[in-house]
């Protein structure tokens, strides 16, 4: 139960933490976005993006479920299905479903992190 607190935890804060969030995501097609503390980053168009750097917490997070470019100053993002996916299982998921939806998401490429643009 505390790894699935954990898991809906991870999705609450990164959708609450402040999010922008268009119809579909195209990794092919990249956008800088800038953010307040002046750092930008090259996101698929079409993501849902946090507005903050990642934390250690969440590196590991997305490392275990198979991410593993995240590193500290990086912003993570995600396609707005994944989103949706997330609010679901919130309402109603188990553990498994919780961990099966962000392994899923990282092998199709719908999670990932972005490094500041030097």
């Amino acid at each position: 139960m505390k790894k699935m607190q954990y898991i809906v935890g991870m999705g609450i804060s990164f959708l609450m933490i402040g999010c922008m969030q268009s119809p579909s995501v195209d990794k092919k097609s990249m956008h800088t976005v800038k953010l307040a503390d002046g750092h930008s980053y090259s996101v698929p168009v079409g993501a849902i993006y946090t507005k903050a750097p990642v934390t250690p917490q969440a590196i590991q997070f997305y490392t275990v479920m198979g991410v593993s470019d995240c590193k500290n100053g990086d912003i993570t993002w995600e396609a707005p299905g994944v989103a949706n996916r997330i609010n679901k299982i919130m309402r109603g998921g188990t553990k498994q479903e919780g961990i099966t939806m962000y392994v899923e998401a990282a092998k199709n490429e719908e999670i990932g992190c972005a490094s500041p643009i030097k």
